[in-house]
């Protein structure tokens, strides 16, 4: 297993989408970023972009509902796309959780993701 070094946290001036948005959603675009190698900025554009971008993209939204809990409506608008494109992205990552590699990093994301969940939420764990 290749460790890549973690990006720059989010800064909210610099991304693109809804001004809004819940730094647990930054937090999701940031993990599926690093994971998939692509730039934090080009996960928020208004384009589609390349293959690449729009599979992390994906991956954000599929970890910020799953992992999370955001409904389609707050994902919607934090990504700025409908509701339709926020489904199809949650089917794509069902669906390529069936390949066994991409279904373990995954599952690690999600899991770093309930780990800080509680503290995101302001809850202090002892």
């Amino acid at each position: 297993m290749l460790l890549r070094p973690l990006p720059s946290p989010p800064v909210p001036s610099r991304m693109p989408c809804a001004p809004a948005r819940p730094a647990t959603i930054d937090i999701a675009i940031a993990l599926a970023a690093w994971d998939s190698g692509v730039e934090l900025a080009d996960i928020g554009g208004d384009r589609r972009g390349e293959a690449q971008v729009a599979g992390a993209r994906q991956l954000a939204i599929y970890l910020a509902h799953v992992a999370l809990g955001h409904d389609l409506s707050r994902l919607s608008l934090a990504f700025g796309r409908d509701r339709a494109t926020i489904r199809h992205a949650l089917r794509r990552v069902e669906d390529d959780r069936d390949d066994p590699d991409f279904d373990r990093r995954v599952s690690r994301l999600e899991a770093i993701l309930l780990l800080v969940r509680p503290v995101l939420a302001g809850e202090v764990r002892a």
